[in-house]
């Protein structure tokens, strides 16, 4: 059995209007409403506030967020 592999904008694609959780390289956590990406992984956020990536206790919000695509480790979807 094949699995089908989604690639990065694809997910970003069927995430966009949604809640994700942004992991940086620098090992912030952000989470926030995905407002607009591109091909480079530039993700806008809006509502975002910054987490702390163990205990998940919100640090402070941030607004509305520009995030530029190198410092992105990882994305995913809030439940």
């Amino acid at each position: 059995m094949k699995e089908e592999i989604a690639s990065p904008l694809s997910f970003l694609r069927h995430a966009h209007g949604r809640e994700v959780t942004v992991r940086l390289k620098n090992g912030v956590e952000v989470i926030g409403r995905l407002t607009v990406y591109d091909e480079m992984m530039n993700l806008v956020l809006t509502s975002a506030r910054e987490r702390d990536p163990e205990s998940k206790q919100i640090i402070r919000n941030v607004g509305t967020l520009f995030i530029r695509g190198n410092n992105v480790l990882l994305v995913t979807l809030e439940e």
